[in-house]
C-alpha cells in the first residue's frame, strides 16, 4: 500500500476507532474530570453541639483554607455511594462512636485508595490493620501536649480516644496522659492513612492539627506570621490610626490594615480624611486589605449589587494611590455563592477570620479557594503556647495575628506592648505576590513593590488638612424666590404702617377720653 493511500485512510481509521470505543457513563466522566481537580472531601457524622468537640469541623475548614485548598463538606447523612472517588484526599470526622456512618460510606472507604485522614472515633478497618492500631479512652482528665517546638502543659480531655499502640511511619506531637508512664502520639501516619483520634476547637487542638495537615497536604513552603489590625472604619479615630502606623514603623514592624469599605457619600470630607489616613498607613510600611462589609439581618436575597459596590470602592482606592492587596472576611463568605463570586472575586489573596454572625445569602458546601490565604488567630491563642527561648518558633501555617484598632491612647500603648511581647518577626505582606483586578485597575505586589496598572506606586505621602466647608445637600433651584422675597418685604411694611396707624388712633382716643373725664 502506497504512503499516499495510507495518509488518506488514516483519518478514517481513527474515526472508526473512536466510534467503536465504549461510551463512558456521564457520572463516571464527571468523576474523571473532578479527580483531576485539587480539593478535599470533608465528611462528618455530627457537629457535636453541646460537647467539647463542638466547632471542630468549622476549625478544620478554616485550617484547610489556609494551606490553601478547596473543600467540599458533606454530612454522612447525605453521602452517596461513589462520591469519594472524585477526590484524591478525603477526611472523615467522627464525633460520636454510637452514630452509624452508613453502608454506602463503609463500602467505599474499604476500597478507597487516595490519601485518607480519619479524626475521632471508629477508624476504618483498613487503617487499623495497616497501622496495627489499638486505642484507649480517657473518660475525663488533663493531659500535656507537645507538638513541633511548642508545648501546652494542660489541656482538658473528656471522652477522648487516644493511640495506645500502633505501627506507623510518622508520628505528630505527643500526649502525656494522667497515670500513664510514658507518652503517646497525638497523631500517626502510615502509607495513605493518617489518624488523629481527638480534635476540639481549643487552641492546642488547632495547633496540633495544623502540623498534621501540613504534612498530609504536602505543604512544603515555609509559613510566615503577619500582623493584622482590624475594625477600621471612616468614623474610627483616624489620628490614632496614623499614630499607630508611625509607632509600628519606628519599631520596624510591618503590618496589614483591614479596612471597611464605603459604598456611598464618597465625596464627603470624612471620606477624604479616611483615604488620607490609609495613605499614611501605606507610607508607614502598612499593607491594605479590604474588609468584607457588614452583612445585616435584613439583607435582601434579590439584591445583587455587591459586586458593583466592591468594584467601585476598590477603584476609588486605586484612584487615590492606595493599593488593596486582598480581602479580609469571615470563613462563611467562602461558602456562599453570592459573597464569594461577587464580593471576593476581585482578589487572589484572603485573610479568613472566625465566623461571628453568619448570615448567608446563597449557601454552598464547596468553598472558594485562593492563591494566598492566612489563618487568623488572636492574642489568646499565642498566650496559651509555651516554647524554649523568647523568640516565637515558626508556626506550621501562614498566620495572621489579629488585633482591633484601639479606641484611645491607653489602648494604643497596650497594643504596642502586646505586639512587642510576642517576640515574633512579622513578615511584610507586600513582599509576597498578590493581585487585585477590577474593571479599571489591576493592583499587584511582589518583592515589596506595589503596582497599579503596571506602574510602580510611590507610597510616600505627606498628609494635608481637609476642609470641613462642604455643602452636604445640594441647593435646589427656586423659581419664585424673588417674587416671594418682594412680597414678604411688602407685607412687612404694610404691617408696620398698620401698627403705627392703630397706635396713633389709641393715643388720640386716650387723650379725648382723658379731657372728657377731667371736665
Amino acid at each position: 500500500m502506497s504512503s499516499r493511500r495510507l495518509e488518506l485512510l488514516l483519518p478514517l481509521l481513527l474515526t472508526l476507532v473512536l466510534l467503536l470505543q465504549p461510551a463512558v457513563p456521564a457520572k463516571a466522566a464527571a468523576l474523571q474530570v473532578a479527580a483531576k481537580q485539587p480539593g478535599v472531601l470533608l465528611l462528618y457524622d455530627s457537629l457535636a453541639a453541646g460537647t467539647p468537640r463542638e466547632g471542630n469541623v468549622r476549625e478544620l475548614e478554616r485550617l484547610l483554607a489556609a494551606y490553601p485548598v478547596q473543600v467540599t463538606v458533606v454530612s454522612l447523612d447525605h453521602y452517596e455511594q461513589g462520591d469519594m472517588e472524585a477526590y484524591a484526599r478525603v477526611i472523615t470526622v467522627i464525633n460520636y462512636p454510637e452514630l452509624s456512618a452508613g453502608t454506602s460510606y463503609e463500602s467505599d472507604i474499604d476500597r478507597y485508595r487516595g490519601q485518607y485522614l480519619h479524626i475521632g472515633y471508629n477508624p476504618p478497618a483498613g487503617l487499623q490493620r495497616t497501622m496495627q492500631l489499638s486505642s484507649g479512652l480517657i473518660e475525663e482528665g488533663s493531659a500535656g501536649l507537645s507538638v513541633g517546638a511548642f508545648r501546652v502543659p494542660v489541656i482538658k480531655l473528656q471522652q477522648a480516644p487516644y493511640i495506645a499502640a500502633a505501627r506507623a511511619e510518622k508520628t505528630f506531637g505527643s500526649l502525656t496522659l494522667p497515670g500513664a508512664p510514658g507518652k503517646v502520639p497525638y497523631a500517626i501516619s502510615s502509607g495513605s492513612y493518617t489518624y488523629a483520634p481527638y480534635l476540639d476547637a481549643g487552641n492546642a487542638g488547632r495547633l496540633a492539627m495544623a502540623y498534621v495537615l501540613k504534612d498530609w497536604l504536602g505543604a512544603a513552603a515555609a509559613a510566615e506570621p503577619y500582623l493584622v489590625i482590624k475594625e477600621i472604619y471612616p468614623f474610627s479615630d483616624l489620628s490614632l490610626l496614623e499614630k499607630l502606623a508611625g509607632r509600628l514603623y519606628d519599631a520596624g514592624i510591618p503590618f496589614i490594615a483591614s479596612v471597611r469599605p464605603v459604598f456611598s457619600n464618597t465625596d464627603f470630607p470624612a471620606m477624604q480624611r479616611y483615604l488620607d489616613a490609609l495613605k499614611v498607613v501605606q507610607s508607614k510600611n502598612g499593607s491594605i486589605l479590604v474588609n468584607a462589609p457588614v452583612v445585616m439581618p435584613s439583607i435582601n436575597s434579590s439584591d445583587h449589587t455587591l459586586g458593583d459596590k466592591m468594584n467601585s470602592f476598590i477603584n476609588l482606592l486605586a484612584e487615590n494611590g492606595i493599593a488593596p492587596l486582598g480581602i479580609g472576611a469571615d470563613l462563611y463568605w467562602t461558602y456562599d455563592k453570592e459573597y464569594s463570586s461577587a464580593g471576593m472575586k476581585f482578589f487572589d489573596s484572603v485573610v479568613l477570620f472566625p465566623d461571628e454572625n453568619v448570615i448567608h445569602m446563597e449557601k454552598t458546601n464547596v468553598s472558594a479557594a485562593f492563591t494566598s490565604s492566612l489563618y487568623s488567630m488572636t492574642s489568646d491563642f499565642l498566650a496559651d503556647l509555651m516554647h524554649e527561648g523568647k523568640t516565637m518558633p515558626q508556626l506550621p501555617v501562614n498566620t495572621a495575628v489579629t488585633l482591633n484598632l484601639p479606641e484611645d491612647e491607653a489602648g494604643l500603648e497596650a497594643l504596642l506592648q502586646t505586639v512587642e511581647g510576642y517576640w515574633i518577626t512579622f513578615a511584610d505582606y507586600k513582599q509576597a505576590a498578590h493581585k487585585t483586578v477590577t474593571d479599571s485597575y489591576t493592583v499587584t505586589s511582589a518583592d515589596g513593590v506595589l503596582r497599579v496598572n503596571g506602574e510602580a506606586l510611590n507610597v510616600d505621602y505627606v498628609p494635608e488638612a481637609v476642609s470641613s466647608d462642604f455643602q452636604y445637600k445640594e441647593e435646589q433651584y427656586q423659581s419664585f424666590r424673588g417674587l416671594f422675597s418682594i412680597q414678604n418685604q411688602f407685607f412687612i411694611v404694610v404691617i408696620i404702617i398698620a401698627l403705627l396707624f392703630f397706635g396713633g388712633l389709641l393715643t388720640v382716643g386716650y387723650r379725648l377720653y382723658r379731657r372728657k373725664y377731667l371736665k
